[in-house]
């Protein structure tokens, strides 16, 4: 746990330790690491895949209980599946390529950004063969990428072999842990950035969770929308850590001066933290209850005009096929056609 000394210089800990750059000087560790960039782009990018997320499970749930059979919770889903127009698309496994890839990407773009950002001191630095203190984060964000990453190839791995139920869950869950794991002992300066990156790790935590429990109970839905609801908590919190850390309100200054004018460090922004950490939490479970009550109303409707139109009872123009007809469905074993359409076979 780091603080800063008694003048705001360096970066500190609470034991004595410091934080050094490659010449050891103490200052020339940015006391905040990072920009609003950095912080938004990651945050936007999981409240779409969140979202994604979300549309498509309830979707999948809709239809499965009005057709009388069982939701089975999957890593990956397809583009908006209420849409006929896209079941073509949704043949192929874009998620899992957009993860296998994409986190290969963000790995090297994480740690090449601005230039490489080499581990080691050196040889002609004062702390050569030392690792490079300043540089250890932005490692550390890249390598959480790979987890994700790991968990496209190894659903792509899965459309080819047969792996252990609920594997691409448990893979997924284990993504979500080391994103977990390494927000959790990020070093700081500060009590807010500590904080703010502590209520980071909790969605984390709470998405390794419902992943692993989906692994093991593939037939709850709500696990699914803890799944999601915890990626979109933390799409949200990373914005807001953006606007904390960066945003140069006056609201989030942790330092400045007593009485006595000694610079300290002010608690009352880490202390509100947690409060808007609730809100969040209380505006992400509104927003998925509206998005699946919408979802639910849509395809109330087109049953009914469905219904009126052919005289008979329908399940809102869409039926649940098995990607594999002689197999139980599995979490890659589900699919949504148009009854009407063409139904297509993949290999599992």
């Amino acid at each position: 746990m780091t603080g800063h000394d008694a003048t705001g210089n360096g970066a500190m800990s609470m034991g004595g330790a410091a934080m050094m750059d490659c010449q050891g000087n103490p200052d020339g560790v940015p006391e905040r690491q990072g920009n609003t960039q950095g912080h938004v782009f990651p945050g936007v990018i999981f409240l779409i895949w969140a979202t994604h997320w979300l549309i498509s499970a309830s979707w999948r749930h809709i239809i499965a209980q009005r057709a009388g059979r069982h939701y089975q919770a999957r890593s990956s889903e397809g583009l908006l599946p209420m849409i006929p127009a896209l079941n073509g698309f949704n043949r192929y496994p874009v998620e899992s390529i957009l993860k296998a890839i994409g986190g290969i990407l963000l790995f090297v773009l994480q740690i090449t950004y601005g230039g490489y950002k080499n581990l080691v001191c050196p040889a002609d630095e004062f702390r050569k063969g030392r690792l490079v203190t300043q540089h250890l984060n932005s490692w550390a964000h890249a390598s959480m990428n790979l987890g994700f990453s790991l968990s496209g190839f190894v659903e792509l791995l899965s459309a080819h072999c047969k792996l252990p139920q609920g594997a691409n869950l448990a893979v997924l869950s284990g993504a979500f842990f080391i994103e977990a794991m390494l927000f959790s002992m990020h070093e700081k300066n500060g009590h807010l950035d500590q904080t703010i990156h502590w209520l980071l790790a909790q969605t984390c935590w709470a998405g390794s969770i419902f992943a692993a429990l989906e692994a093991a109970f593939p037939e709850s839905f709500l696990l699914t929308v803890g799944r999601a609801g915890a990626l979109l908590l933390q799409g949200t919190w990373f914005c807001q850590t953006a606007a904390v850390l960066f945003g140069g309100s006056m609201i989030w200054n942790d330092m400045g001066m007593d009485m006595f004018g000694n610079k300290v460090e002010d608690e009352a922004p880490a202390m509100f933290l947690p409060m808007v950490f609730t809100y969040h939490m209380l505006l992400v479970t509104t927003f998925m209850v509206v998005v699946y009550a919408l979802l639910e109303s849509y395809n109330r409707r087109i049953a009914h005009s469905t219904e009126a139109s052919n005289g008979s009872p329908s399940f809102g123009g869409f039926e649940t096929s098995r990607l594999l007809s002689e197999e139980p469905a599995t979490e890659h074993g589900v699919m949504m056609t148009p009854i009407t359409g063409m139904q297509y076979s993949l290999r599992k």
